[in-house]
């Protein structure tokens, strides 16, 4: 996160009312260095940082004082939509924004194995350095809710423990059916967000629906897999993308063939056959296991929008890091 420290920060006052623990500042220094956050200042900041901290943190100040210039130099370049994107931490909430920047962010997923996996392999795939190395650090902690329904209360449990600035992310698979479906994960996607939660509902129907053909072509023996990948590629993006791609074709409830219907319509009887038993429900877990080998391109194959969906996801969970 982009974080602004005020000048009044770095300013010693007489009065001891008015004292607070330094330790504050000098945990939430220690992130910028490593580039956690990056520090925002300007001219009058490091005028107070110069005077402030080698009395203060004579062994560091150097380092600091270094590091303020430069991050003013930089700032100089900020683009105003990043600008825009700013904590400002003060005197008088430094002690909560400390706590709030200093601990990792949350990622609440249905399942931290398998969805987890699924954003670790996208953002390796994407080369989504900022994310990668929030995981890498444990910046980013993926908490699992245990059901779809549970990522909710999951999300507002983590969501108290942070006193000003809440850093929580939702993942939430949207289970529509046909393209467009508003469903009840949209619903509670709504009431996060009025609660400061950053939710994502996927454009598609599951994760599993974003896994791309090289990945199916490995499951199973190599000609069926071949096969059924060759019908796969038959279908629309908008059927490929609300098919059960565990379960597939043959197991669904009588609602969902319902509201199917005309989606699914006039589909050849041998892609039906073929698709009839879908790719397995370990889907996300051999996704992960091609974390290293898939590139852009991979999931490009499924549509330019689904690559600018992911890109979206996950720069917003990297806007909570």
């Amino acid at each position: 996160m982009r974080v602004e420290l005020t000048a009044d920060v770095f300013v010693d006052v007489g009065d001891p009312a008015d004292q607070f623990d330094p330790t504050d500042l000098y945990v939430l220094l220690r992130c910028f260095p490593d580039r956690r956050h990056d520090w925002v200042t300007n001219y009058g900041v490091v005028a107070a940082v110069e005077a402030y901290l080698p009395k203060h943190l004579p062994d560091l100040a150097d380092t600091y004082v270094a590091l303020a210039r430069d991050a003013m130099v930089q700032q100089a370049w900020t683009g105003t939509t990043q600008q825009r994107d700013l904590v400002r931490v003060g005197r008088a909430d430094l002690a909560d924004h400390s706590a709030d920047l200093c601990r990792p962010a949350v990622l609440v997923v249905e399942n931290s194995s398998s969805d987890g996996g699924f954003l670790h392999t996208v953002a390796c795939a994407l080369r989504h350095e900022r994310v990668l190395t929030a995981l890498e650090r444990a910046w980013l902690e993926v908490h699992s809710a245990g059901g779809s329904g549970e990522v909710p209360r999951v999300a507002r449990e983590h969501a108290v423990r942070y006193r000003r600035l809440v850093r929580v992310v939702a993942l939430l698979d949207s289970d529509s059916l046909i393209p467009g479906q508003r469903t009840p994960n949209h619903d509670q996607a709504e009431k996060l967000a009025a609660e400061e939660i950053a939710v994502h509902v996927l454009a598609l129907r599951e994760a599993e629906n974003y896994v791309p053909h090289r990945v199916l072509a490995g499951i199973g023996k190599p000609k069926q897999a071949s096969q059924k990948l060759s019908l796969l590629r038959r279908l629309t993006p908008q059927q490929r993308g609300h098919l059960d791609m565990k379960t597939g074709l043959g197991k669904r409830k009588p609602e969902a063939v319902e509201k199917q219907k005309e989606l699914f319509e006039g589909l050849d009887l041998a892609v039906q056959l073929g698709l009839h038993d879908g790719f397995g429900k370990n889907l996300l877990e051999r996704l992960a296991e091609y974390r290293e080998q898939l590139t852009e391109r991979d999931f490009a194959t499924l549509g330019d929008e689904v690559v600018a969906e992911l890109r979206t996801m996950l720069d917003l969970i990297a806007s909570r890091v």
